[in-house]
Protein backbone atom coordinates (compact mmCIF):
# COMPACT_ATOMS: atom_id res chain seq x y z
CA UNK A 1 0.00 0.00 0.00
CA UNK A 2 1.24 3.38 -1.30
CA UNK A 3 1.85 5.76 2.49
CA UNK A 4 0.66 8.71 0.99
CA UNK A 5 -2.16 7.39 -0.73
CA UNK A 6 -3.11 6.08 2.58
CA UNK A 7 -2.20 8.93 4.34
CA UNK A 8 -4.59 11.18 2.00
CA UNK A 9 -7.70 8.76 2.65
CA UNK A 10 -7.60 8.26 6.50
CA UNK A 11 -7.29 12.97 5.69
CA UNK A 12 -10.27 12.84 3.80
CA UNK A 13 -12.26 10.47 6.24
CA UNK A 14 -11.10 12.92 9.23
CA UNK A 15 -11.94 16.39 7.39
CA UNK A 16 -15.46 14.17 6.18
CA UNK A 17 -16.46 13.52 10.14
CA UNK A 18 -15.21 16.89 11.36
CA UNK A 19 -17.73 18.30 8.66
CA UNK A 20 -20.34 15.95 10.05
CA UNK A 21 -20.90 14.07 6.08
CA UNK A 22 -21.44 10.58 6.01
CA UNK A 23 -19.83 8.51 2.82
CA UNK A 24 -23.28 8.88 1.29
CA UNK A 25 -23.04 12.91 1.38
CA UNK A 26 -19.94 12.93 -0.12
CA UNK A 27 -20.53 10.77 -2.90
CA UNK A 28 -23.47 12.73 -3.80
CA UNK A 29 -22.11 15.95 -3.98
CA UNK A 30 -18.75 14.87 -6.17
CA UNK A 31 -21.13 12.03 -7.95
CA UNK A 32 -19.41 9.16 -7.24
CA UNK A 33 -20.25 6.04 -5.55
CA UNK A 34 -20.00 5.73 -1.65
CA UNK A 35 -17.95 2.36 -2.28
CA UNK A 36 -15.14 4.73 -4.21
CA UNK A 37 -14.93 7.05 -1.26
CA UNK A 38 -14.81 4.13 1.21
CA UNK A 39 -12.21 2.39 -0.90
CA UNK A 40 -10.12 5.56 -1.12
CA UNK A 41 -10.66 6.33 2.03
CA UNK A 42 -8.95 2.63 3.36
CA UNK A 43 -5.94 3.83 1.10
CA UNK A 44 -7.53 0.76 -1.67
CA UNK A 45 -7.69 2.95 -4.42
CA UNK A 46 -5.05 5.61 -6.76
CA UNK A 47 -7.14 8.38 -7.16
CA UNK A 48 -7.26 10.67 -10.45
CA UNK A 49 -6.10 13.94 -9.72
CA UNK A 50 -9.87 15.49 -10.96
CA UNK A 51 -11.36 13.00 -7.78
CA UNK A 52 -8.98 13.93 -5.49
CA UNK A 53 -9.72 17.99 -6.67
CA UNK A 54 -13.53 17.81 -6.40
CA UNK A 55 -13.07 16.72 -3.13
CA UNK A 56 -10.64 19.02 -1.76
CA UNK A 57 -13.56 21.75 -3.17
CA UNK A 58 -16.18 20.13 -1.71
CA UNK A 59 -14.52 19.55 1.62
CA UNK A 60 -13.48 23.24 1.14
CA UNK A 61 -9.84 22.44 2.06
CA UNK A 62 -7.09 23.25 -1.12
CA UNK A 63 -5.85 20.07 -2.64
CA UNK A 64 -2.54 20.91 -0.74
CA UNK A 65 -4.54 20.21 2.26
CA UNK A 66 -4.71 16.27 1.40
CA UNK A 67 -1.77 16.18 0.53
CA UNK A 68 -0.43 16.98 3.78
CA UNK A 69 1.37 20.11 2.39
CA UNK A 70 2.31 23.15 5.17
CA UNK A 71 2.41 26.63 3.33
CA UNK A 72 5.41 28.80 3.22
CA UNK A 73 5.48 31.70 4.81
CA UNK A 74 6.49 34.81 2.47
CA UNK A 75 9.43 35.27 4.44
CA UNK A 76 11.02 31.43 3.28
CA UNK A 77 11.72 32.39 -0.03
CA UNK A 78 13.79 31.57 -1.45
CA UNK A 79 12.84 27.56 -0.79
CA UNK A 80 15.25 25.15 -1.34
CA UNK A 81 13.43 21.58 -1.33
CA UNK A 82 15.72 18.48 -0.66
CA UNK A 83 14.87 15.46 -2.66
CA UNK A 84 13.38 13.61 0.16
CA UNK A 85 11.01 16.50 1.22
CA UNK A 86 9.12 15.98 -2.43
CA UNK A 87 5.84 14.93 -2.38
CA UNK A 88 4.92 12.58 -5.20
CA UNK A 89 1.15 11.44 -6.19
CA UNK A 90 0.74 8.58 -8.79
CA UNK A 91 -3.01 8.55 -10.51
CA UNK A 92 -5.08 5.69 -11.29
CA UNK A 93 -4.04 6.36 -15.05
CA UNK A 94 -0.15 5.60 -13.90
CA UNK A 95 1.36 9.36 -14.04
CA UNK A 96 3.42 10.26 -11.50
CA UNK A 97 4.01 14.22 -10.42
CA UNK A 98 6.33 14.83 -8.64
CA UNK A 99 5.67 18.62 -7.00
CA UNK A 100 9.58 20.30 -7.25
CA UNK A 101 8.29 23.83 -6.50
CA UNK A 102 7.57 23.15 -2.72
CA UNK A 103 4.49 24.60 -0.80
CA UNK A 104 6.45 28.17 -1.29
CA UNK A 105 3.18 29.83 -3.18
CA UNK A 106 4.70 31.66 -6.34
CA UNK A 107 1.42 31.10 -8.45
CA UNK A 108 2.50 28.68 -10.15
CA UNK A 109 3.06 24.67 -10.16
CA UNK A 110 6.90 23.07 -10.77
CA UNK A 111 6.15 19.64 -11.51
CA UNK A 112 8.55 16.43 -12.67
CA UNK A 113 5.95 13.96 -14.53
CA UNK A 114 6.67 10.19 -14.88
CA UNK A 115 4.37 8.89 -18.06
CA UNK A 116 5.18 4.94 -17.53
CA UNK A 117 4.02 3.22 -21.01
CA UNK A 118 0.67 2.94 -21.84
CA UNK A 119 -0.02 5.92 -18.98
CA UNK A 120 -2.71 8.17 -19.46
CA UNK A 121 -3.55 11.32 -17.34
CA UNK A 122 -6.98 10.02 -17.29
CA UNK A 123 -9.93 8.53 -19.08
CA UNK A 124 -11.37 11.47 -20.05
CA UNK A 125 -9.64 14.92 -20.80
CA UNK A 126 -10.02 17.48 -18.42
CA UNK A 127 -9.51 21.76 -17.81
CA UNK A 128 -8.46 23.63 -15.04
CA UNK A 129 -7.75 27.40 -14.84
CA UNK A 130 -4.54 29.04 -16.14
CA UNK A 131 -1.83 27.93 -18.89
CA UNK A 132 0.13 24.51 -18.86
CA UNK A 133 3.94 24.72 -20.37
CA UNK A 134 6.21 21.50 -20.29
CA UNK A 135 9.02 20.00 -21.76
CA UNK A 136 9.55 16.43 -22.68
CA UNK A 137 13.34 15.22 -21.42
CA UNK A 138 12.79 11.73 -22.59
CA UNK A 139 10.50 9.25 -24.33
CA UNK A 140 7.51 9.92 -25.78
CA UNK A 141 4.48 11.88 -25.14
CA UNK A 142 0.96 12.39 -26.68
CA UNK A 143 -0.98 15.38 -26.10
CA UNK A 144 -4.53 15.69 -26.84
CA UNK A 145 -6.06 19.51 -27.21
CA UNK A 146 -9.76 19.48 -27.82
CA UNK A 147 -9.98 17.28 -31.16
CA UNK A 148 -6.48 16.94 -32.06
CA UNK A 149 -3.07 15.37 -30.89
CA UNK A 150 0.41 16.24 -30.85
CA UNK A 151 3.01 14.45 -31.06
CA UNK A 152 6.19 15.19 -28.48
CA UNK A 153 9.72 13.64 -28.38
CA UNK A 154 12.41 14.55 -26.31
CA UNK A 155 13.67 18.43 -26.43
CA UNK A 156 9.89 19.68 -27.53
CA UNK A 157 8.05 21.54 -25.39
CA UNK A 158 4.14 22.68 -25.59
CA UNK A 159 2.73 25.80 -24.31
CA UNK A 160 -1.66 25.94 -23.96
CA UNK A 161 -4.69 27.47 -22.50
CA UNK A 162 -5.78 24.57 -19.60
CA UNK A 163 -9.37 25.14 -20.03
CA UNK A 164 -8.93 23.15 -22.95
CA UNK A 165 -9.96 20.02 -23.00
CA UNK A 166 -6.76 18.06 -22.54
CA UNK A 167 -5.43 14.36 -21.85
CA UNK A 168 -2.03 12.88 -21.92
CA UNK A 169 -0.78 9.80 -22.67
CA UNK A 170 2.41 7.81 -22.70
CA UNK A 171 1.87 5.58 -26.24
CA UNK A 172 5.36 3.99 -26.35
CA UNK A 173 7.47 1.21 -24.87
CA UNK A 174 9.65 3.33 -23.01
CA UNK A 175 9.12 5.47 -19.72
CA UNK A 176 8.11 9.39 -20.93
CA UNK A 177 9.62 12.24 -18.75
CA UNK A 178 9.19 15.68 -18.58
CA UNK A 179 8.88 19.15 -16.51
CA UNK A 180 5.75 20.63 -16.38
CA UNK A 181 4.34 24.67 -15.28
CA UNK A 182 0.92 25.21 -14.28
CA UNK A 183 0.64 28.84 -14.02
CA UNK A 184 -1.92 28.50 -11.61
CA UNK A 185 -1.21 25.35 -8.83
CA UNK A 186 -4.19 22.75 -8.98
CA UNK A 187 -2.63 19.47 -8.78
CA UNK A 188 -1.19 20.51 -6.01
CA UNK A 189 -3.17 23.42 -4.77
CA UNK A 190 -2.04 26.13 -2.61
CA UNK A 191 -4.65 28.51 -1.28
Amino acid sequence: MNALIFSIGRKIRDLRNEKGMTLGDLAEKIKVSASLISQLERGGVNPSISLLKSIADTLQIPLSALLGEEEAKPDESPYVMKEKERKALTTEGGVKFILLSGSYDLGCEFIYNEWPPGSSTGKEKYVHEGVESGILLEGELEVELEERAYRMIPGDSITFRSDMPHRLNNHGKKLARGIWVNSKPWIFSIK
